[in-house]
């Protein structure tokens, strides 16, 4: 079949296409030759590949920014990570120039060390010395004290050590250094036991400061108890020679019903023989709780409870009875402390 034959035949080989509309009109009726099938099937193929590969993309893309947000996600970690280990190593580099001061300290304490051995060992040789004893050859004495496992030992102790520090190597051998360590064993028990006096007597001061404190503290309850005990009696009445507050008292009987009701302190009857107990304090020291005293001129007549802040509560006479004053609405005479602090 040559091409011409093929041609006519097949590639334009045409089919009729016949649209049949609903109305009663004419159907329409067209030919289309076959190789417009042909172009539309292809075209069909074509937009089929063009759509799977546009949707193959957008999946790729999505798995992209799946990953690259887990990537990010996985940076930050990353990067708190290496925000702890440089916060770790800052830490072990502090620690570690502690322990370098620290070694440093060592190191010095034992060059003191050494240094007083040294000391020692010259004061043994002087005091032998003196003694008119015979000088003994550190050296030579160490060689022969010494087993074969304490010269290798020595021998490695020596490493490193300069000529002054050689001395002080061979003194640890004699008896000589054992008497000197046993004296430095001495002082140092010494030392310690006196710290542990020392510490003791620390303890006692403390144990006896914080009692004085709670004692005071105590003294100083027990002195506002007794102001508030006496001003709740306010406005009852006087009654001379009376002994109690509820039912009318004079000024001695008040104070020793306070004073004894609430501190315990017996107080004789009348203000003249108050005024000799207790121990005097000077006037303008006066504080809550203590006796204030008045005369009449040549005797004293008249007592009063002190309530801090220039006031005295007292059994003042029939008119006005138990009542708060200026402490200066008579001129006091004499302030007195029965209660012992």
């Amino acid at each position: 079949m040559n091409w011409k034959k093929f041609k006519k035949e097949r590639l334009f080989l045409s089919y009729t296409v016949m649209l049949l509309p609903h109305s009663q009109k004419k159907p329409v009726n067209f030919k289309l030759p076959v190789w417009v099938f042909g172009a539309l099937f292809l075209g069909l193929i074509v937009l089929t590949g063009t759509c799977l590969f546009f949707a193959g993309s957008r999946y790729q893309l999505e798995q992209v920014r799946k990953e690259k947000a887990q990537l990010e996600q996985e940076w930050e970690e990353l990067a708190v990570q290496k925000q702890l280990a440089d916060q770790e190593n800052e830490a072990l580099r502090q620690e570690q120039e502690i322990q370098e001061q620290e070694l440093k300290e060592l190191e010095a304490r034992t060059r003191d060390a050494r240094k007083e051995l040294e000391e020692l060992a010259k004061r043994e040789n002087v005091i032998r010395q003196e003694l008119g004893l015979e000088q003994e050859d550190l050296e030579e004495e160490a060689a022969k004290e010494e087993t074969p496992d304490q010269a290798s030992a020595a021998e490695g102790r020596m490493v490193g050590l300069s000529p002054t520090g050689l001395p002080v190597l061979l003194a640890e051998n004699t008896m000589g250094s054992r008497m000197v360590w046993a004296e430095l064993d001495v002082l140092q028990s010494s030392l310690a036991e006196k710290n542990g006096r020392y510490e003791g007597y620390l303890n006692r001061i403390e144990e006896q400061e914080a009692a004085a404190a709670a004692e005071k503290a105590r003294k100083e309850a027990l002195r506002a108890t007794i102001v508030k005990s006496a001003a709740h009696y306010i406005g009852n009445a006087y009654v001379y020679g009376g002994n109690n507050p509820n039912t009318g008292v004079d000024c001695s009987g008040f104070t020793k019903y306070i004073l004894g009701n609430v501190a315990g302190v017996y107080l004789n009857r009348t203000a003249a023989e108050q005024s000799h107990q207790g121990r005097a304090v000077p006037i303008e020291e006066a504080r809550p709780g203590d006796l204030v005293f008045y005369s009449n001129g040549s005797n004293i007549n008249h007592v009063a409870i002190y309530a801090g802040d220039g006031q005295v509560i007292h059994a003042s006479n029939e008119r006005v009875g138990i009542t708060r004053s200026n402490m200066y609405y008579r001129t006091p005479v004499k302030v007195i402390n029965v209660l012992g602090d």
